[in-house]
């Protein structure tokens, strides 16, 4: 900057640049960053001296702003004599420099590798730009995550070298980054995004720079793009494919094996319930769902298992997995036409099931809203279905003895006068003895904690027939009271609008039906 720049520009507080000048720089052609002109103080947050010295046109200027100057006056900063000193320099010497001292000694000296990661993401695609802290200069290395490096020989005998980097969410740049010649050559090139079987969430994680000198020629006059005929960026993309999934698949395999055994609990408990020739079959038919949803929420999941389930149920699908196993590997085409089959009913099946429970929801909805619907009504629906509520709960079934134990409790609490009161209560078990005590309230009915405080009571006399139990209770009505706040709620008790219960369990079925449905295009 040049002595009239720092005075009319620099110093200028709350001074929009891009409106003056556009939000791009006259000579580089960089985006400008910043907006309101007060980011160039920040240094003095931590010091209580910022040494600005900038070259331009022949001239030095140095100026320096006091934390403890601007404190102390009650005025603007522009208001305020800031010391600024201008001596001559060499006219090819440009560049600014800014030095902080008087450190505050209450914070932690930056983390330079922890920097290094920030700036990365920030400024590596830029070309004609370095940067370098502690004279290392800012690199792809820099970026965080898993990394893997390989060489390409390209059939002219010229070779590229490829650095993928897995970070843990996704990457502003995800995909292939090409470099020629030192510049960034236009946009990134997800080359994986037909691969069905990588999760597009991860497809986003992987970062790769590709250093191909070799495509100097095959580029656009104004380096915006790589010529898409080029056959030698074809021949490197064709050799990147196979190796960016085996890095993709080797750098989330620990991920994937947690996936797994958050999961495996609920898949072990409905294989116990199967004879032992149909436990194989659907134990890889599981394995191989969470293979290839493992990155989605668990919540997903949970309701792809129990579509899963649901099916396993339906004889044809067995006949075909039982096709698979019967098939001799030796005969290529009878067991290809197996898979073939099985791929093709697995997804129709999933998409059926989703459907229908999709369809079951909607009809559902119609049972809640209507004002006549009682508590023995939404009882009645749900007892039977309490995937409604997550794949978790539908492992809990109630019996003749459950049964009988909420009718001893009702008998016990409401008789006499009090009989018309009886509430609609379900009772239900899980396989690691965890009781679930359900209360139906009318659709119609604003829950309480005087509800509250009948469920609580209704815990405590079911704990003397289970002593050695948890008993979960759910409270379900048309809405929470306004003051009611969740977190306040008793241990191992909550409140639950019937409205809130179908959304939630509707967006589970109508993401997996979409994803199924561009599966099978």
């Amino acid at each position: 900057m040049t002595p009239n720049e720092v005075r009319e520009q620099y110093l200028k507080i709350a001074s929009s640049r891009t409106s003056r000048k556009g939000d791009t720089t006259y000579g580089k052609k960089r985006k400008v960053k910043g907006r309101k002109g007060i980011g160039k103080f920040a240094g003095l947050m931590i010091a209580t001296l910022m040494e600005v010295t900038t070259k331009s046109h022949g001239q030095q200027t140095t100026i320096l702003i006091s934390k403890e100057a601007i404190l102390g006056k009650e005025k603007d900063l522009e208001s305020i004599d800031l010391p600024i000193q201008t001596i001559p320099c060499k006219k090819d010497e440009h560049g600014t420099t800014i030095a902080l001292t008087g450190i505050n000694q209450n914070f932690t000296f930056p983390n330079a590798e922890k920097l290094k990661q920030l700036l990365s993401r920030e400024y590596l695609r830029e070309n004609d730009f370095h940067v370098s802290v502690n004279g290392e200069e800012v690199s792809v290395q820099d970026i965080p995550g898993q990394k893997f490096e390989k060489e390409i020989t390209l059939s002219n005998g010229q070779t590229v070298t490829a650095v993928a980097t897995i970070t843990e969410k996704s990457h502003k740049y995800h995909g292939v980054n090409y470099r020629v010649d030192g510049k960034v050559i236009g946009k990134p090139n997800n080359i994986l995004s037909e691969n069905e079987l990588i999760p597009e969430k991860v497809q986003k994680r992987m970062h790769v720079e590709v250093k191909a000198d070799c495509l100097y020629n095959d580029t656009t006059a104004d380096w915006g793009e790589i010529n898409e005929s080029s056959k030698l960026k074809q021949e490197i993309e064709d050799a990147l494919q196979p190796w960016l999934v085996d890095s993709l698949q080797e750098g989330c395999k620990q991920e994937m094996t947690l996936a797994k055994a958050r999961h495996q609990k609920k898949i072990n408990a409905y294989l116990s319930k199967l004879p032992e020739y149909r436990k194989q079959f659907a134990k890889v038919a599981l394995e191989k769902v969470i293979e290839r949803f493992w990155s989605e929420d668990d919540t997903k999941i949970d309701t792809i298992i129990s579509v899963m389930i649901d099916a396993f149920e339906k004889g044809h699908y067995w006949a075909v997995l039982e096709n698979i196993d019967q098939a001799d590997d030796h005969h290529i085409e009878k067991l290809a036409d197996a898979f073939n089959e099985f791929g093709l009913y697995e997804i129709t099946m999933m998409t059926q099931q989703a459907s229908a429970k999709a369809k079951f929801l909607d009809k559902l909805q119609t049972l809640i809203d209507s004002p006549e619907t009682l508590e023995a009504t939404v009882h009645q629906a749900l007892a039977n279905n309490l995937w409604v509520f997550g794949y978790e709960y539908s492992h809990f079934i109630s019996n003749q003895s459950l049964k009988k134990a909420c009718q001893q409790l009702c008998d016990k609490i409401y008789s006499g006068e009090n009989a018309n009161k009886r509430p609609d209560l379900f009772l239900g078990m899980a396989f690691n003895r965890e009781r679930l005590l359900i209360e139906f309230k009318r659709p119609s009915h604003t829950l309480t904690r005087i509800d509250e405080a009948q469920a609580q009571r209704y815990r405590d006399e079911l704990s003397t027939m289970f002593p050695k139990d948890r008993i979960i209770v759910k409270l379900i009505g048309g809405s929470a009271g306004d003051k009611i706040k969740q977190q306040n709620n008793a241990i191992d008790l909550t409140y639950h609008s019937y409205a809130e219960i179908i959304s939630n369990a509707r967006a589970n079925y109508e993401w997996l039906i979409d994803e199924l449905t561009q599966s099978n295009r």
